[in-house]
């Protein structure tokens, strides 16, 4: 009887170290990441000095090495982009500051290479009154579609009925589609919603009449979101990225 529970216990504690084996090759086989946290406002008064900074971490722990940390910034709608060189503040934190001197909605992507490896997040921010931010934006949304080739020779005008929503509640999103001057009907619609580098979604709208559009919508957070509109109808397929405020 003792022989026999002498060999179950054997039994019993090699499987138990065979085990701890196979968990210590999994978690040595398992590659680690390098992550950036933006710390970047959603909304910030022009002509302030205002700090852009990201934390970066491999495998969960600080990067206070990192090859390069840069910061992209350019204007929605403005072909020029420029690049910030950051410092580093210590515990894996980089930053750099900017002062931005004209209302609107601006991206901003921090470029860092550590570890022999690139992560670049983007975050938006909208600079000054938010309704002087979408009228900037609005006023240039044509310029920010050539600089993504997607227009196709159309005069397709896009207004959304309101740039400001609350946090958490359903709301309805509507736009307003003209071409050529002409209320655009019987077009296929469908918005796309994300904030920062969050997941996309995707809401189809439904058809109002004279031309207009709608949909209901969610916005979790507070903050900057960006909507794209897509739109499809004969021998058309146009979209242009609206930039709304959370509160």
């Amino acid at each position: 009887m003792r022989r026999r529970l002498f060999f179950v216990m054997v039994a019993v504690l090699t499987a138990i170290i065979i085990a701890a084996c196979s968990n210590n090759n999994e978690q040595a086989e398992t590659p680690a990441m390098l992550e950036v946290k933006m710390d970047v406002p959603d909304h910030i008064d022009v002509n302030k000095p205002t700090k852009l900074a990201c934390v970066v971490t491999y495998g969960g722990e600080k990067v206070e090495d990192a090859s390069e940390v840069k910061f992209e910034v350019w204007k929605h709608g403005n072909g020029d982009r420029e690049m910030l060189e950051a410092k580093h503040d210590g515990n894996g934190r980089y930053s750099v500051t900017k002062t931005f001197t004209e209302a609107g909605t601006y991206s901003v992507v921090a470029h860092v290479t550590a570890r022999d490896m690139h992560n670049m997040p983007k975050q938006d921010i909208v600079v000054g009154n938010p309704e002087q931010a979408s009228a900037a934006g609005s006023s240039s949304d044509d310029q920010a579609n050539k600089e993504e080739g997607h227009h196709h020779g159309s005069d397709v005008s896009m207004s959304l009925s309101s740039h400001s929503f609350e946090a958490g509640k359903p709301v309805t999103l509507g736009v307003r589609i003209t071409k050529d001057g002409k209320a655009l009907t019987n077009a296929t619609v469908r918005f796309e919603i994300w904030q920062a580098e969050n997941k996309h979604e995707f809401i189809d709208a439904s058809e109002k009449g004279n031309g207009e559009y709608e949909a209901v919508a969610t916005f979790a957070n507070k903050g900057t979101y960006s909507v794209k509109v897509h739109v499809e109808a004969s021998a058309l397929h146009e979209h242009q990225v609206k930039q709304v405020t959370v509160n």
